[in-house]
């Protein structure tokens, strides 16, 4: 894993363990009568943390062993190929379609080349 990877899901901890202190001290902040209800919703919370934790660690692997795959690298090469090759056909539509309305001039001709 690359160093800005490893950056990137070390600011993903970060911010969950932010986010755990700050139930922490909700918790503790809790009357007694919210206790139980509290452990249970901290119960959920962990269990529902460790599933997420589980499935993105998967995703990661996958995604790594992907990008090993000579094939699947001609693929995702292809797939961004073709959502550049469909962005610029949106954009010409779209152009053509505000130019036919009057939005705007058709664009002057390129300078003459010196030679």
């Amino acid at each position: 894993m690359t160093e800005s990877a490893k950056q990137a899901w070390g600011e993903v901890g970060e911010k969950f363990s932010s986010f755990g202190r700050r139930v922490a001290d909700r918790y503790h902040e809790s009357g007694p009568t919210e206790k139980a209800e509290a452990d249970e919703a901290e119960r959920e919370l962990k269990r529902a943390m460790k599933e997420l934790f589980d499935e993105l660690s998967r995703g990661v692997s996958a995604v790594g062993a992907t990008f090993k795959d000579d094939q699947a690298k001609k693929e995702l090469s292809e797939a961004v190929s073709a959502i550049g090759d469909a962005i610029t056909a949106t954009v010409t539509e779209a152009t053509d379609a505000i130019r036919s309305k009057g939005g705007s001039p058709p664009p002057p001709p390129p300078p003459p080349t010196q030679g």
